[in-house]
């Protein structure tokens, strides 16, 4: 299933629209196309890859593409970061760690 999606986005590009006109076309690397057909298909999808890692609510929210972690301490949250990633990279699905934030 992870194929066939990254598939179709193989040579997907877009442009930015501005008050001043568009860009010029680039290639989209990763992510979820916004407006994408395959939005709601991602969250089902998400759901059964990741079932094995879910803590529950409120602990984890996975909406879509995104992921949101809690945990009682740093050092607690780091394992559960680690946990998903090593998991998700087990299914073919890579976690975006330049975008982890702790608060």
């Amino acid at each position: 299933m992870v194929n066939a999606v990254m598939a179709m986005y193989v040579g997907a590009q877009t442009v930015g629209r501005t008050t001043e006109g568009d860009s010029k076309a680039f290639n989209v690397k990763v992510g979820l196309h916004q407006q994408s057909v395959l939005s709601g298909s991602v969250v089902i999808v998400m759901e059964i890859i990741t079932r094995e890692l879910q803590a529950g609510l409120p602990l984890e929210i996975l909406y879509a593409d995104d992921l949101i972690l809690m945990a009682e301490s740093e050092e607690s949250l780091r394992d559960k970061i680690v946990k998903w990633k090593s998991g998700l990279e087990a299914k073919g699905v890579k976690m975006n760690t330049g975008n982890t934030v702790v608060v």
